[in-house]
Formats: C-alpha cells, sequence, structure tokens
C-alpha cells in the first residue's frame, strides 16, 4: 500500500500529464509511475472523487481533463 505522500505525489504528476495529453495508456502511466494497471486506475478514480474531470481520450491515447476536449 502507498503512503499518503507517495500517492499525492503520483496524482500530482498525473494532473501534470494529463495536462499536457502526456499520460500514454494506462498501461505506459503504470510503468511511468513504477506501479500496476489497477493502481493506476484507482489514482484517478481518486482524482475524479476529489472534482478533477479526468477521461481517458482513445484518440490521444492519454488521461486528459475533458475541458481540453473541445
Amino acid at each position: 500500500m502507498m503512503k499518503f505522500t507517495e500517492r499525492y505525489h503520483k496524482m500530482e504528476f498525473i494532473k501534470q500529464l494529463a495536462m499536457y495529453k502526456n499520460t500514454g495508456t494506462p498501461k505506459e502511466l503504470a510503468e511511468k509511475l513504477n506501479i500496476s494497471e489497477r493502481s493506476v486506475k484507482r489514482l484517478i478514480n481518486e482524482l475524479k472523487e476529489l472534482g478533477e474531470q479526468i477521461v481517458y481520450c482513445r484518440t490521444c491515447n492519454s488521461y486528459v481533463y475533458k475541458h481540453d476536449l473541445r
């Protein structure tokens, strides 16, 4: 299980990558973060619960912010 600070830093990193549409696929993001794909999905869900409007864009092959899809 990840410590709170480790989880916080990983979530901030995901947000930063999503801003630039550079997370890659869930598998690639898991490799970047050195965690499992399941953990990536948990972190994404936590971000959504905190109000972040992150979605996966199949065209970009990246998690992105909804407002960037327009």
